[in-house]
């Protein structure tokens, strides 16, 4: 009988040290406030019924400044005046909206430098940073109640009541992690993607911990968890709302394979089953002193020892057990 016990106490001490295994982290919906849906075009072809608009996402980092993908803006932009449209707000009743012009006389969108359309480069250069200019942005705004646009003391006058156009409205500012000068590291928290379509948030968490920067690369990499075309230039956060990087693009083969280029073009990495990964711009050395020229004010904070650890991994076997892992999704 005393085996008998013995045994049902192990089993039970067992059971209880399963079930107190940690439970994620909450996900902090609001944080993602900060994420917006805009729409980029030529403005010479403002009024062609067959203009191209570039639908990508935006994160506002603060009052005046918006992050996105420089792949995002980089056609409609890179060598012409273009319009964005930001969607500011958009609830059951309100919708505000901010349109910027930018020329080369009136800059309002600024492209790294670095990037270039057409290859994968081997660091990350995907990003681009959108200014809004309170004095010479045009704003809009719309009672969706009857569809009619309304003027902006009457959308201030509406406001007061609406307490969910006001949070979106008033979500500004996020705190990015820094992997400047980082060794190859394995992310800690989970990351959540989110997505902003006429003011609904959703948001895909990363079901895998296998979240790693890679030196060699200069990129985040992940198994592929359902992040496709619509969420470029959006944030990739923590589930409390620390901003880790910036949904890039990748381009792939016909065999599936994606090949990374150096800054003079020559291939310096392939991957072979691209299409099972996912893989988002971080904030190294050259991207945070790109973004802290214009955002002076920028939050940031080292992704070690808080939010990572040092990994010995090497490229190829990190590659591996991601698409491994990816096909298990």
């Amino acid at each position: 009988m005393r085996k008998f016990t013995t045994l049902l106490i192990s089993f039970l001490f067992a059971t209880s040290l399963f079930a107190a295994k940690p439970k994620p982290a909450p996900v902090n919906e609001d944080a993602f406030l900060v994420q917006k849906e805009i729409s980029i075009w030529p403005t010479d072809q403002g009024f062609n019924s067959d203009v191209t608009v570039y639908s990508c996402q935006a994160v506002r980092l603060d009052k005046n400044w918006f992050l996105t993908s420089a792949h995002c803006v980089y056609s409609a932009c890179g060598t012409r005046p273009c319009t964005v449209d930001i969607l500011l707000a958009e609830s059951a009743g309100l919708l505000a909206r901010a349109k910027v012009n930018h020329s080369t006389t009136s800059q309002s969108v600024f492209i790294y430098r670095g990037f270039f359309p057409g290859q994968n480069r081997i660091s990350g250069m995907d990003v681009a940073l959108i200014k809004l200019d309170p004095k010479k942005a045009e704003y809009s705004y719309v009672n969706l109640e009857d569809g009619e646009p309304i003027t902006r003391e009457e959308f201030q006058t509406k406001l007061r009541f609406d307490s969910e156009a006001q949070a979106q409205l008033n979500a500004k500012g996020v705190r990015l992690l820094s992997v400047a000068n980082m060794p190859t590291i394995q992310l800690k928290p989970q990351i959540v993607v989110p997505k902003m379509m006429a003011g609904v948030l959703s948001y895909l968490p990363s079901p895998s911990p296998e979240v790693y920067y890679v030196q060699d690369l200069q990129h985040f990499i992940v198994p592929g968890f359902g992040v496709r075309q619509g969420n470029s230039g959006g944030g990739v956060f923590t589930r409390s709302g620390d901003l880790a990087g910036i949904v890039s693009s990748l381009l792939y083969n016909k065999d599936g394979t994606a090949s990374f280029h150096d800054a003079d073009g020559r291939t310096v990495l392939t991957l072979k089953n691209a299409k099972d990964l996912f893989m988002f711009t971080g904030f190294n050395g050259t991207t945070l002193n790109f973004i802290r020229t214009k955002v002076p004010n920028l939050r940031t904070v080292s992704v070690l020892p808080d939010f990572a650890v040092k990994s010995d991994k090497k490229f190829d076997s990190i590659v591996k057990a991601e698409e491994e892992t990816s096909m298990q999704f």
